[in-house]
């Protein structure tokens, strides 16, 4: 029987089917209790990489902090050295205090895409000595100084544009061929849209910016740049967990595959109904096809 089917039985067993072992700790018992029977192998399952598929009302988040808390009191998981993803600041905040609700109050460390890659970035800047570069937080005001528009609207639509092309990693030059295939319809013509996307991209380099695509693609480079930093990356945070799977957008994938080490255990949790975000760039195939980039994956779908 494949890793799928053995996930795919224990998530259609029968109701009235006990959700813990006899031989269970009071500990494991009670983070056990409760759930049903699909919540109950997403748990305990020990595959990895995991994709959990988890409708709306599913109870999703349950699942992820009782896994992380299950694996901690079976000694298959040290809560130190746990990495959670999510897409938003409330999600992780709401992640780390249900931990501790679970017993885990500190060492978890969760937090955004962007935010654990700048963190990663401002230690590596720190140890090598590097004066870090100043983060640009708003684009719309930059990029319409490298404009002549009159429309107050069109910068706005243009940073769209260049965010969209980031999360794809189209860069300036590969971008009207790239939007032209992907049918984009900005306000200006493709390839005007390619200059200012070039002219932003150099003046951002002039003036030692960095935006938050930037820290996603310079944490990925770094990562892949130095084999030994990437190993005691991996070293430090060989457990990932990541939320809103079908959210992922090519950057952000690129720079998980980059977090992954070969001891690394990936729990992935998703659902490809709530996939909104293509238009912004997200690829919901990461979570569709999960099987095709972590390869041996298991599937545990919840009801």
């Amino acid at each position: 029987m494949t890793n799928q089917s053995r996930a795919d039985s224990a998530a259609a067993a029968p109701p009235g089917s006990p959700t813990s072992s006899p031989t269970d700790s009071p500990a494991v018992a009670k983070l056990l209790r409760g759930l049903n029977h699909a919540q109950h192998q997403a748990v305990v399952s020990e595959a990895s990489p995991l994709r959990i598929l988890a409708g709306a009302g599913s109870g999703k988040t349950r699942v992820l902090t009782h896994r992380i808390a299950y694996r901690s009191e079976q000694g298959t998981l040290d809560p130190n050295r746990v990495l959670a993803v999510t897409f938003t600041r409330k999600a992780a905040g709401e992640l780390r205090e249900r931990l501790g609700r679970l017993g885990l109050s500190g060492g978890i460390n969760a937090g955004t895409f962007h935010s654990i890659a700048y963190a990663q970035l401002r230690q590596r800047w720190e140890e090598r000595g590097i004066r870090p570069p100043e983060l640009l937080e708003r684009k719309v005001g930059f990029v319409a100084r490298l404009m002549s528009a009159k429309d107050r609207n069109m910068p706005l639509d243009v940073v769209a544009e260049i965010e969209w092309a980031a999360a794809r990693r189209i860069t300036p030059e590969t971008y009207e061929s790239a939007a032209a295939v992907a049918r984009r319809r900005p306000p200006l013509a493709l390839g005007t849209v390619a200059g200012i996307y070039e002219r932003f991209m150099a003046e951002k380099l002039r003036k030692r910016l960095v935006d938050f695509d930037d820290l996603l693609r310079l944490a990925a480079r770094d990562l892949a740049a130095d084999p030994v930093y990437a190993s005691a990356r991996h070293w430090r945070f060989r457990h990932l967990f990541v939320d809103e799977f079908q959210d992922v957008n090519p950057l952000q994938h690129e720079l998980l595959t980059a977090w992954l080490g070969p001891e690394s255990d990936l729990c992935a949790v998703g659902d490809p109904n709530q996939a909104i975000y293509a238009w912004n760039g997200a690829d919901a195939r990461y979570l569709t096809d999960f099987e095709q980039y972590f390869p041996s994956s298991s599937t545990v779908t919840l009801e």
